[in-house]
């Protein structure tokens, strides 16, 4: 018996002791289990160069809600969610027709299983309903209209953001996502790309830096954030 298997059994023990019930994991969650210290290592890295400076953090593909979870609490655990919120945009079902059409290796199946409703719901069992909003569609479309609206709902200075993470995978959707948060990253805010094999979301960073002048850093450690821009 390796020592999880063993740590599981004394779990399963000792609640039944008390009258409880050990329940497997969602298999959506499995990685919680075994996730790399390195993931985590890099996720608080990243909100440590950022945690002094005031804005937001948007997330441009959420996935299945594991940086939501990870940076809505790290808000919360700062104290700065009474000020500052975590926006995430998704179609929160698979990638688009679009996407698939542009980024050659992406699956159409890839995230079948995930929905708006499951992502929603890890929020609100880890507290974060209140930190954590979520915007459903076409980041092509999504992301410039919840811009304008926020705009005009409150004088254009509600969307400033400290940190800005693209993990679209896709070419598109991380262009758009550059040209449209790029004038709301506050100085000294970071934008970050998350896809470590080289594709769509690099070609999209490279591209905005080129036309921007901005320079691009690389991450410090293994498994950091693989380029981002620091503004200036």
């Amino acid at each position: 018996m390796n020592v999880l298997s063993s740590l599981k059994a004394k779990v399963k023990t000792l609640l039944k002791l008390h009258g409880d019930t050990y329940h497997e994991p969602d298999a959506r969650d499995k990685y919680l289990e075994t996730i790399e210290l390195s993931y985590l290592y890099s996720m608080f890295n990243l909100f440590n160069r950022v945690q002094k400076v005031p804005g937001h953090i948007v997330e441009v593909g959420v996935g299945a809600g594991r940086n939501a979870i990870v940076l809505g609490k790290l808000l919360k655990f700062t104290s700065q969610h009474s000020n500052a919120k975590y926006f995430g945009f998704d179609t929160f079902e698979s990638y688009t027709k679009l996407d698939l059409k542009e980024n050659d290796g992406l699956s159409s199946t890839r995230w079948k299983d995930n929905s708006i409703e499951f992502v929603k719901n890890r929020i609100d069992n880890h507290g974060l309903n209140k930190i954590c909003e979520f915007i459903v569609g076409d980041i092509r479309r999504s992301l410039p209209e919840f811009i304008k609206e926020s705009h005009a709902r409150h004088g254009g200075d509600s969307l400033y953001c400290r940190l800005v993470y693209i993990d679209t995978s896709s070419y598109t959707p991380s262009k758009v996502s550059l040209e449209a948060l790029y004038e709301l990253v506050v100085p000294g805010g970071i934008i970050a790309i998350d896809q470590r094999k080289q594709g769509g979301e690099w070609k999209a960073l490279v591209e905005f830096c080129e036309e921007a002048g901005c320079k691009l850093v690389a991450g410090d450690n293994y498994n950091d954030v693989p380029a981002y821009i620091l503004k200036e």
